[in-house]
């Protein structure tokens, strides 16, 4: 009988082939099953979809799917957002997080918890004291302290502790990364920082000696004799000198973090990301970072003691130092020199036995200034060629 004559049925394993698939060719014939070679059968997701292991991402912008809201898919926005790539340090601040009343609320965070943590300090500071000496200290005058020596180091302790605060308003006000007060690669550049100290230095010595060298010309014309002091000795010297070279770095790294960092950055937060519409100037200005540097050199002038012409020096140091933040993308050049000045003026005057002047601050003739401009930009010049050698950055 044959198996193809209709009415007649056919034997296991004689089933006639299937159709062909259209596109890929006929199936194997019927018989045991064996591995289809490939190719021959059509793929599981035919295009447009994509094949398997060629997945799209989760969220394919190139089929027109809309963006992820926070919730979405499990998707969450993270908490802290770093300033786009290529932002240049005084705007570091101006992230997608940004609003304007983070600068304004951060500021005013930052005041409070200096005032208390400050407070704090130097309560444990006299609870420990009374611990030691067995009897409370009472203030007299501007000293907290019987001792010159340990009232610097209370007032270095007070002032170095705000730049954790700096960090952790940074972190939490404005939702940024924590050392992004410090450079444009979030972190301290320590390299850069001890490379920064070769023209610290030099400042110093330059200004010393101009300074003794325009003394010579314009003598001072205050009648009253100045006591320069003596050497004290090594005994007398070493716990003063320990204390300023453990403290006061500490203290110049905080007040650099306050003004040149937090000030320079909360104010360029507020320059536009595009210049459009009314007041295109004033937009302009506030997209550079000149408003940041003017306004906390004016503010760190104010923190300050100093009168006259005295006032006038600090002014453009601040101005400097300010403009050398932004032009090399961090605080390193700034605390270089901030501190190695800082140890000069402590350094000495513990050393000549002048140590109970410390705190005075006061005025000083116009010679200062003259002597210290051209040093200053003896300075500056020396860290812009270090930093273009270096190729330091000053984008993120």
């Amino acid at each position: 009988m044959d198996p193809q004559q209709p009415g007649q049925s056919s034997q296991p394993g004689q089933y006639p082939p299937p159709p062909p698939h259209p596109q890929q060719g006929p199936y194997p014939p019927a018989g045991p099953y064996q591995q289809p070679p490939p190719g021959t059968y059509p793929p599981p997701y035919p295009p447009p979809y994509p094949q398997p292991g060629q997945y799209p991402p989760p969220y394919p912008q190139q089929w027109g799917a809309p963006q992820p809201y926070p919730g979405q898919f499990g998707y969450r926005e993270p908490r802290v957002i770093p300033a786009p790539s290529g932002t240049p340090y005084h705007r570091l601040a101006r992230t997608p997080k940004h609003a304007w009343w983070r600068p304004i609320v951060g500021t005013l965070f930052l005041a409070a918890g200096a005032f208390f943590l400050t407070a704090a300090v130097l309560v444990a500071w006299e609870i420990v004291h009374s611990l030691i000496t067995g009897e409370f200290s009472e203030p007299q005058g501007n000293d907290i302290f019987p001792s010159d020596t340990e009232n610097l180091a209370v007032t270095l302790v007070m002032l170095g502790v705000l730049t954790p605060l700096v960090l952790l308003t940074a972190w939490l006000v404005q939702r940024r990364p924590w050392f992004s007060v410090a450079s444009v690669l979030n972190r301290i550049r320590w390299r850069w920082l001890l490379l920064c100290c070769l023209p610290g230095l030099g400042y110093l010595v330059v200004s010393y000696a101009l300074g003794i060298l325009v003394d010579q010309i314009f003598p001072s014309q205050d009648p009253v004799a100045v006591d320069e002091g003596s050497w004290v000795g090594p005994a007398a010297f070493l716990v003063p000198a320990l204390v300023i070279i453990f403290l006061v770095p500490f203290q110049s790294a905080a007040e650099e973090f306050v003004f040149r960092g937090w000030l320079v950055q909360a104010i360029g937060a507020y320059g536009p990301n595009q210049v459009t519409g009314r007041a295109q100037w004033f937009k302009v200005l506030m997209r550079t970072p000149w408003p940041g540097i003017v306004i906390s050199s004016l503010a760190f002038v104010s923190a300050h003691g100093y009168t006259g012409w005295a006032m006038a020096d600090i002014f453009v140091f601040a101005m400097t130092i300010g403009w050398l933040t932004v032009r090399t993308g961090g605080l390193e050049a700034a605390i270089s020199v901030h501190a190695l000045n800082n140890l000069f003026a402590f350094l000495l005057p513990a050393a000549m036995g002048q140590l109970d002047g410390w705190d005075v601050q006061g005025g000083a003739p116009w010679t200062l200034l003259v002597v210290d401009v051209p040093c200053l930009a003896l300075y500056a010049a020396a860290v812009v060629w270090l930093a273009k050698r270096n190729e330091v950055a000053r984008l993120s």
